[in-house]
């Protein structure tokens, strides 16, 4: 009589008891799971003794299953099938088509064009899934040099310096800044005024940590003046309904202007100046010599689309 003991089953020993189901051959099942016709029945033998039944009915001419080895075998392929979808699942972590990619972004990301190309990324690798953070990119470049967001996009990142690990760059998309005023101000009914002309003009303060604020700061620079803020205004709704009241002007990226107008009515003007000024939107990883297969899945499609699309193609880095 079978002892029922406590069974130890094995991923092998099962696909040795379905290959016997699939053939009702010893000699034919054990060349397909590559083992000799006495082991495989040596170790179907051993997990009976250790289940207490008889999976299989032999005689010297057949070999049949019996009631408990066809309720086994339909355990075994579903335990088989699921091994091997934990596999393909796993298997689509090492080669970065399932994961999260942790992504740092400057706020209006719309309005420069990227979160089309996000959303295309995603169609490609669909099981990827996205966190994102928003802030001031000098906010967001410490958050990135320390491995704490995957990548980021950024504006002004010549202008920083990295804390811990070196970052790289790929130019994405660049834009002209420009003036927006009042449609009563002087300035709204030109085309183009040379920035000097605004010295004493008051500019809204946007936040100290944000692209534009920096942006502001190196036209005027570049223009031989320091520019005096009157109004502190961290979001850009806020700076263009002060705008709008008249209460100063500012410097934006032309998009982010030609967006926010249909909100001010008919109370801005948009203005360009000379010398002309721009801002870049990049894509910025930490310069490491091997980034998880996700991210670098990430890296590849924007790098490529850099190549394509942008003006400049080698990657801007910092050490």
């Amino acid at each position: 009589m079978i002892q029922k003991g406590t069974p130890h089953m094995e991923i092998y020993q099962l696909k040795y008891i379905l290959a016997v189901a699939k053939h009702q051959n010893f000699s034919r099942a054990a060349e397909e799971v590559c083992v000799t016709p006495s082991s495989l029945s040596q170790q179907i033998k051993k997990l009976e003794d250790e289940l207490g039944v008889v999976l299989f009915g032999r005689t010297t001419r057949s070999v049949h299953l019996t009631p408990a080895g066809t309720e086994f075998v339909e355990h075994a392929k579903k335990i088989i099938s699921d091994i091997a979808d934990i596999n393909m699942a796993m298997q689509q972590y090492v080669v970065g088509e399932s994961g999260q990619i942790s992504i740092g972004n400057v706020p209006a990301l719309g309005a420069f064009g990227i979160t089309p190309l996000i959303a295309a990324f995603q169609k490609t690798y669909p099981k990827i899934s996205f966190e994102f953070h928003e802030a001031e990119c000098f906010d967001l470049y410490p958050l990135l040099s320390s491995g704490k967001i995957d990548v980021a996009f950024l504006t002004a990142y010549h202008k920083y310096k990295p804390e811990k690990i070196p970052l790289e760059s790929y130019p994405l998309i660049q834009d002209e800044l420009v003036i927006i005023t009042n449609t009563s101000h002087p300035f709204a009914s030109r085309e183009i005024i040379d920035l000097h002309e605004a010295s004493e003009e008051t500019f809204i303060c946007l936040s100290k940590s944000s692209g534009a604020f920096a942006d502001t700061l190196d036209a005027c620079k570049l223009s031989g003046f320091e520019p005096k803020f009157g109004y502190d205004a961290h979001y850009v709704d806020t700076c263009v309904g002060l705008v709008a009241e008249g209460m100063g002007i500012a410097i934006l990226s032309s998009r982010i202007a030609q967006k926010a107008m249909p909100s001010a009515g008919k109370g801005i003007a948009i203005v360009r100046f000379k010398p002309k000024a721009t801002r870049t939107v990049s894509v910025v990883f930490p310069k490491k010599k091997k980034l998880s297969p996700v991210v670098s899945n990430f890296k590849n499609f924007f790098v490529h689309w850099s190549q394509e699309n942008y003006l400049h193609n080698p990657p801007c880095e910092q050490q």
